[in-house]
């Protein structure tokens, strides 16, 4: 005796429905890795600025061949006569929408993230850089913003004698979770490493990102161990992850 028909019907929208969220996976793994590539690449060029050398003309040639342009809003009172700003920003509404109506696929991995830089000038020169990425966590509870920034360095607070003109910190504010580098024009060559290593390769990984430590792994590893110099604590979720561990060790 066969299953009535309700049962089959009911078996087959089963089907078909999990069949749709793979298909939907699968589309937004494919996209992610599109936008990953784009996100490198932007990072590869904004990283090629320089403080008080690059010109107007270096920053619109990145910003036209990543899709950015002039920014109406104003930045960084600092650089007063400011010459201009420019913004460029990375990622798909269409993929944040889709993950917001379906929040089983974040159990697959895709999270919303996107990418971003603005650089303003001052009499036609880079006088700040901010490059980032913006993500939920794998929980759904943080919003995790990695950032690197190139500004005066009396613009940069809490500078030390170790590193006169870098500075790596963290900050949890109402449900964002900032790890950020600040450096100013005279940074080491190793200082800007540490600064701008991103590893965007878990945003196409299955189960995605577990941590900001992936992202950046130098930049956590600067963070962790002036926290232990310091006398601080780092979220125990985080130094206790495994993919953290790895972090710690990166070279």
């Amino acid at each position: 005796m066969g299953a009535p028909p309700f049962a089959r019907w009911f078996l087959q929208g089963l089907v078909i429905l999990a069949l749709l969220l793979v298909l939907v996976s699968l589309t937004l793994f494919a996209a992610n890795f599109l936008y990953r590539r784009k996100a490198e690449n932007l990072l590869r060029d904004i990283q090629t600025l320089r403080l008080d050398e690059s010109t107007t003309k270096d920053v619109e040639r990145i910003m036209s061949r990543h899709g950015g342009g002039p920014s109406p809003s104003s930045y960084a009172s600092f650089c007063d006569p400011m010459s201009g700003a420019y913004d460029v920003w990375i990622g798909s509404r269409t993929i944040y929408w889709l993950e917001m109506t379906l929040p089983a696929l974040r159990r697959l991995g895709p999270r919303p993230w996107a990418s971003s830089a603005t650089v303003v000038l001052r009499e036609g020169r880079v006088c700040y850089l901010h490059y980032g990425i913006g993500m939920e966590d794998s929980n759904g509870q943080w919003q995790w913003a990695v950032e690197t920034s190139l500004l005066p360095k009396e613009q940069i607070l809490g500078l030390d004698q170790d590193h006169p003109s870098f500075k790596a910190s963290t900050r949890d504010f109402k449900g964002a979770r900032r790890l950020t580098g600040e450096l100013s024009r005279d940074a080491t060559k190793e200082e800007r490493r540490i600064a701008f290593t991103y590893d965007f390769s878990c945003v196409t990984r299955f189960r995605g990102c577990q941590g900001r430590c992936e992202i950046a792994p130098l930049l956590w590893k600067a963070v962790y161990q002036k926290s232990l110099n310091s006398g601080w604590a780092m979220p125990p979720e985080e130094t206790n992850d495994p993919h953290c561990k790895v972090a710690e060790q990166a070279h």
